[in-house]
């Protein structure tokens, strides 16, 4: 189950080395290139959607920062998840940026849970699929093997869980299930994902499905901008297309 971080761990001279190699950043750009057009659908209707919420709630009083931040996060993240749906190594850096963006909205609107979320995403999943070779190269579906990789990533999940909520019931959050179970999820899908097993995209929707609740939630008291809001409306389409495209090359695979 964790191979894939000792892997890059064992190796991170290596590898390291590898991230700023001769033409990486257009290779890095190239990693764009021949996406479903779903995917580029996606990622222009989010540009669209974002640049209209920018200029409709950047005047409003105590949103400049939150707008900017979301504008910038939100569009950084769909990209990033269109690259995962694509299997393209852009994902990464997307993903990492992406993430120092949402860490500042989420924090400005007090969405500790998703600030968390954020900070489990860019150390445990972006830099992994930055430094690994296996996310250059060699990215393609894989299945469960058995009954017990299954059990193995219900009992990751089942204990994430448990111990997210036994340190976020310390603090003051409102929303103590939801927030764990969203980090749990989060936990659980970027192992998955960096693995490349197609049964990511399950705790992915339901990730999906519990961070559109908390952003509503935060958008509601005023302290959130919509554009993150819409953007994990975006993701939840996303991982929908993503899945189909996953299970489907998974079952190509197995068929060989």
């Amino acid at each position: 189950m964790f191979d894939s971080y000792k892997r890059v761990l064992t190796n991170l001279p290596e590898y390291s080395h590898n991230i700023f190699r001769k033409g990486y950043f257009s290779w890095l750009l190239g990693q764009l290139k021949g996406w479903s057009k779903i995917s580029y659908t996606i990622v222009a209707v989010n540009f669209l959607l974002q640049c209209y919420i920018l200029a409709t709630t950047i005047s409003l009083p105590g949103m400049l920062w939150p707008t900017i931040f979301g504008f910038f996060g939100s569009n950084l993240a769909v990209l990033c998840v269109c690259g995962i749906s694509n299997r393209s190594a852009i994902n990464g850096w997307a993903g990492l940026l992406s993430a120092i963006f949402i860490i500042t909205s989420a924090a400005i609107a007090h969405n500790w849970a998703n600030v968390v979320e954020q900070l489990i995403y860019a150390i445990f999943l972006d830099l992994f699929c930055i430094l690994d070779p296996k996310w250059e190269n060699d990215i393609h579906a894989e299945s469960f093997k058995s009954w017990l990789e299954w059990f193995e990533y219900i009992a990751f999940f089942a204990v994430a869980w448990a111990v997210i909520y036994s340190i976020f019931s310390l603090t003051n959050d409102a929303n103590l299930f939801w927030d764990s179970l969203t980090l749990a999820l989060a936990l659980t899908g970027s192992l998955l994902e960096l693995n490349l097993k197609k049964e990511q995209y399950i705790p992915w929707i339901l990730g999906n499905v519990t961070a559109i609740c908390l952003w509503f939630a935060s958008m509601k008291q005023g302290t959130a901008s919509p554009a993150l809001f819409i953007t994990y409306m975006i993701f939840f389409i996303n991982s929908l297309t993503g899945m189909k495209w996953w299970y489907s090359e998974a079952k190509a695979r197995e068929n060989k």
